[in-house]
């Protein structure tokens, strides 16, 4: 018996499963492998502490004092969007549409069968609408907070115009794709 053998062995003897051959065949391993022996000591030492019944058990009221303790915490706020997280946001969404037309343009038929149904067609419209009015929104909101604050309030215009640009040039891709194969 090797170590990978006897390792499976081991097991199957904490489980109870092992056969008589294969249990005389692993302590003699044992006997001659300090690696294996070593193993199964902390096996065993381990499968003991695991197997006893007063560790499986919860301590008595355990669930009304996790939640006594977790009523007693303050109520999360989430923070205030930064200029920072708006941009990972829309970095993020441009490169979800790049990616996604990336993935139409070098597969035609994928998109011939996601627009072979109005329905289909139709939701992706008004997805790719939902996602610029979010992108313009979010630029808006930026523009005027960076204005309020009397500079560029940690916003790099050319992260702002390159993202722009990016989202716009993918929307525009996708919904000449779409009208080419909605024709078709």
């Amino acid at each position: 018996m090797d170590c990978i053998q006897a390792e499976l062995a081991m097991m199957e003897h904490m489980e109870k499963t092992i056969q008589p051959v294969r249990a005389r065949d692993l302590a003699q391993h044992v006997l001659v492998c300090e690696t294996c022996r070593e193993y199964y000591v902390g096996f065993d030492m381990a499968f003991d502490v695991l197997s006893d019944p007063k560790l499986s058990e919860a301590p008595a009221n355990f669930t009304h004092n996790i939640m006594t303790h977790v009523r007693k915490l303050p109520a999360h706020t989430p923070p205030e969007p930064s200029a920072s997280t708006a941009m990972r946001v829309m970095w993020g969404l441009g490169a979800i549409f790049l990616g996604v037309a990336l993935l139409f343009a070098f597969n035609p038929e994928w998109w011939q069968a996601v627009t072979a149904s109005s329905a289909v067609y139709d939701s992706i419209l008004a997805a790719m609408g939902t996602a610029r009015l979010f992108v313009t929104d979010t630029l808006e909101r930026l523009m005027s907070a960076n204005q309020a604050a009397g500079g560029f309030a940690g916003i790099s215009v050319v992260n702002v115009a390159l993202v722009f640009v990016l989202v716009v040039g993918v929307l525009l891709f996708v919904l000449q794709r779409a009208e080419k194969s909605y024709k078709a």
